[in-house]
């Protein structure tokens, strides 16, 4: 009733029951004033109105107060029943509440995945009522739907049973994305047997596919059945909606963690493995250079000296840790050249100079230098081949000497 109408018929309800008061006051009065003048008529008339009075009184209880009443306690009782209602609903929510906190809680727990999943299965059974939960995961290499959990309903089908995309309800959910309520199943056109998996027992369902929003992709699905023809609520629905997005998060997070952990040890193996060809190579390369009868020198690109073999301390007479970290271009005479050198070798060049070592003994050894750029592990670095050239300048100088003898016998012998 409005409330204008509701406030009108309850003035006017009073208005009445103050007239009726009034009508009865005033032939109460009536009645006693013609008792005193002894007027027959009057009293006669005062018996009646008082006599319709009470009938009065009743026809308007009956027709305005009882009416009142009657829609006051039938406005009571709907009240009620709104207010049980809403403590249903409230309760309901509240289970729902804890049904996804529960959920979170599982899917995001400590435990081994497959364990989490039953858990999350037993928990939406439970929570939604229902007789059987089924939790999918999508294999993508092979475009098919795998069986992961259960409501320790069907064990032994775990693991084994595999629906192909677009195959059956599930693999038309999978496919499309959309989420599916059948009261009866078995009679939609989109039903297949699933060998391994019975479904004999039950009549209705709700599916719903697992992906992550953000960029669509299929995780899996997840479905409950029921034995008895159903229909869901708008709170069922939010509820397993949310369910869905929280396990679906939680597949693409245990995914991409398998993922990484799979991506670690191949990079841990590749790691390990070049490693050892380092190591092999770098012990090669030191025998290599140890047995040489060159000097050998590895330096950085300003010329100290981060390797040196035995040959090189044996020229220079320095220990091999000695060299380490001093400049090689020190060493010589005439230090002069080597920023020409570095800037050949800066360009890509091979650098070949010739020079004068001073050992530490204070002997000036004349030497060929070769140095090229060499790269290890992305680093930039300076080898360096010198070669101790005294013998080759003592032969030499005895070569001149005998061709300056020679040159000087036949000047003597054409004189003569």
């Amino acid at each position: 009733m409005p409330l204008g109408g509701f406030e009108h018929r309850k003035g006017f309800l009073i208005f009445t029951i103050v007239l009726v008061l009034a009508v009865s006051f005033f032939a109460g009065a009536y009645a006693a004033h013609t008792v005193f003048h002894n007027a027959r008529f009057g009293l006669f008339v005062s018996l009646i109105i008082l006599l319709l009075i009470p009938l009065v009184s009743y026809l308007l209880y009956k027709q305005t107060i009882f009416p009142y009443y009657r829609r006051l306690e039938d406005a009571n009782l709907e009240l009620h029943l709104k207010q049980e209602e809403l403590l249903d609903t409230k309760d309901d929510l509240f289970i729902k509440f804890l049904g996804v906190y529960d959920v979170n809680y599982a899917a995001n727990s400590p435990r081994l995945f497959a364990d989490r999943l039953k858990n999350v299965a037993d928990i939406t059974a439970r929570v939604m009522e229902a007789d059987m939960c089924c939790i999918f995961l999508y294999d993508s290499k092979k475009d098919e739907l795998l069986l992961a959990a259960t409501n320790a309903v069907q064990e032994p089908a775990i693991g084994s049973v595999r629906i192909s995309l677009g195959e059956g309800i599930e693999g038309w959910v999978g496919r499309r994305l959309e989420p599916v309520m059948l009261k009866h199943f078995h009679t939609d056109a989109r039903f297949r047997e699933i060998p391994g998996f019975s479904v004999h027992d039950y009549l209705s369902m709700y599916c719903v596919p697992l992906y992550v929003y953000s960029n669509g992709a299929l995780v899996g699905l997840m479905e409950v059945f029921y034995s008895k023809t159903r229909t869901f609520s708008d709170e069922e629905i939010n509820f397993f909606t949310t369910l869905s997005g929280i396990l679906s998060t939680t597949i693409q997070n245990e995914q991409m963690q398998v993922e990484l952990s799979k991506m670690n040890m191949e990079l841990e193996l590749w790691i390990t493995e070049k490693t050892e060809e380092l190591r092999a190579s770098e012990e090669r390369y030191r025998k290599l250079v140890e047995n040489l009868r060159e000097s050998i020198f590895v330096m950085a690109e300003n010329g100290d000296i981060i390797f040196a073999n035995d040959e090189a301390a044996h020229l220079t007479g320095l220990a091999k840790y000695d060299l380490l970290h001093k400049n090689l271009f020190d060493l010589f005479v005439e230090p002069s050249q080597s920023e020409a050198m570095l800037n050949e070798i800066k360009e890509g060049r091979q650098s070949l100079k010739q020079g004068k070592l001073r050992k530490t003994d204070g002997t000036v050894v004349p030497v060929d230098i070769s140095a090229v750029r060499l790269t290890l592990m992305g680093k930039h670095f300076v080898q360096s081949v010198i070669h101790d050239s005294s013998t080759q300048v003592r032969i030499e100088k005895l070569l001149e000497e005998r061709e300056r003898d020679l040159s000087e016998l036949k000047a003597r012998l054409a004189a003569q």
